[in-house]
């Protein structure tokens, strides 16, 4: 085999599929012309590697003795010929191929439409899951192949086709929906988000890491059971992983393509409302806090993505959330009592709702300039405030947050008008935020430009103490527009 690979002219010969494969299904066709690197996979598991040539792969058809695999043969052969990228792609060989192709996936660009449409800005272990369980793919590491190369070509493409987008236009909104245990957020996710009119395109729904919880390592460990069961001993060690795992559910979800990610929860809500809570509670101690503190900021403000661009606060009281939480019993909540709820909806409504016995540090929209009062929607202007204050982070600083209220108990499945309702104040926000976003954007770069020019020194006018000149590449990645001192100190 080794000799037939050499020769550097061009060559043509035919290799049996029984070379590779005791059963003789099938012929493999190899044309090789002289050029730059490229490989061959002969089958699923077996590849020769054939660097100065490129190669021309076709099949002739499968022995069948069922009429109705005749069909399936004439358009394997017809997709060889005329498609041969889909048996390019690693981890497709001829029986992945024949899989494929009974599943109506004649080629790549039904496969890169397939993940647009289905897994785009989810996990990849989700389409492995789909071709192994519902395309048949048998070996794991060839789902996993086939996942990674698609995912790699439709994020080129997008990336690609937005080029041409200006930086205003080209970032899709983050809204984070925050709310006290039990208040709704999964129903109002899946039965508002996805299913209404006004949302169900524009959305794509994160729901909290829950699963990531109750499953942690080789050993399956249940670490919101453990929280519950012994808070004191747990309480660092949980909201630790809960932030480790919404980051991790962030880059994950951080490729869609639709304009609007609603997210269950964030990491401000965790460190605004549950950290506080197991502090107070003197479940997690003055080192322990001090340790989350250190680096929560950090790393908070090097990741851009973990700050949203709007809140949704599901606002209900903590009666009505220990009766809902009484109702769907979900086993680690169990041991959740009235008081804990009630401490969580202060601190939630001292966070996300103005106060009107004092400052809370919350800033009402209707305060603002009244520019920005009258691009709101008429339904939601009450609804829509400010985070603003001493305690609250920078990062989210002026960050908009909408008041939905959650008290009433609505059947979603029947009430569709109420539904529809929660929907069109949701869309209208995101039409507030999304303006909003562009305005400041426009101002942002009229002020970069209003800003009168720096003048550096020509190449070779600066020199160090050593006698040698200055590189001019330090300077560039300066920022020589904003107000800096060297004399800090």
């Amino acid at each position: 085999m080794q000799k037939l690979l050499r020769p550097t002219c061009y060559s043509s010969f035919i290799l049996p599929y029984h070379f590779i494969n005791p059963k003789p299904l099938l012929f493999i066709s190899l044309t090789m012309t002289p050029t730059s690197s490229s490989s061959l996979s002969l089958s699923n598991n077996i590849a020769f590697s054939l660097k100065p040539f490129t190669r021309h792969v076709s099949t002739l058809p499968i022995p069948s003795s069922s009429k109705g695999d005749k069909n399936l043969n004439f358009r394997l052969k017809g997709l060889s010929n005329s498609n041969p990228d889909l048996l390019a792609i690693p981890g497709v060989g001829p029986r992945n191929l024949r899989k494929l192709v009974q599943k109506g996936i004649a080629g790549v660009a039904e496969l890169k439409q397939l993940y647009k449409d289905k897994f785009c800005g989810k996990s990849s272990d989700k389409m492995v899951e789909y071709l192994q369980s519902s395309v048949g793919i048998i070996h794991k590491n060839h789902a996993e192949s086939i996942t990674t190369f698609i995912k790699k070509s439709v994020d080129e493409e997008l990336e690609d086709n937005s080029s041409s987008v200006q930086p205003q236009q080209k970032k899709r909104l983050t809204f984070c929906v925050e709310g006290n245990i039990s208040v709704g957020k999964s129903t109002f996710l899946q039965r508002i988000a996805n299913e209404t009119i006004e949302l169900r395109d524009l959305v794509e729904v994160v729901p909290e890491p829950v699963g990531k919880w109750q499953d942690v390592g080789p050993d399956h460990f249940n670490i919101l059971d453990a929280f519950y069961a012994e808070p004191q001993r747990y309480a660092y060690t949980f909201q630790n992983y809960v932030f480790v795992t919404r980051l991790m559910q962030e880059r994950e979800s951080s490729g869609g393509i639709k304009p609007l990610r609603l997210m269950e929860r964030s990491v401000f809500s965790d460190r605004m409302v549950f950290v506080r809570a197991v502090h107070e509670a003197k479940w997690m101690n003055e080192m322990e806090i001090s340790i989350y503190d250190s680096w929560f900021d950090p790393v908070v403000s090097s990741l851009p993505g973990l700050i949203p661009d709007a809140f949704i606060y599901l606002r209900a009281s903590p009666d009505t959330c220990h009766m809902r939480m009484k109702l769907r019993k979900r086993v680690e909540e169990g041991g959740v009592s009235l008081d804990y709820l009630r401490d969580l909806h202060e601190k939630h409504e001292s966070w996300l709702f103005p106060s009107q016995s004092s400052n809370s540090g919350v800033l009402s929209v209707n305060k603002l300039p009244q520019h920005v009062d009258n691009s709101l929607h008429p339904d939601i202007r009450d609804r829509v405030f400010y985070l603003e204050g001493d305690h609250m982070h920078s990062s989210i600083q002026k960050v908009p947050a909408l008041v939905l209220d959650c008290e009433p108990n609505i059947d979603f499945s029947k009430d569709v008008e109420a539904k529809r309702e929660y929907a069109r104040q949701v869309a209208e926000f995101f039409e507030f935020v999304k303006k909003k976003n562009e305005r400041e954007a426009v101002e942002d770069e009229q002020n970069i430009q209003a800003r009168p020019p720096v003048l550096l020194p020509r190449e070779g006018c600066l020199w160090l103490p050593d006698g040698k000149p200055f590189p001019q590449s330090a300077l560039k990645p300066l920022n020589f527009s904003r107000p800096m001192s060297i004399m800090s100190g």
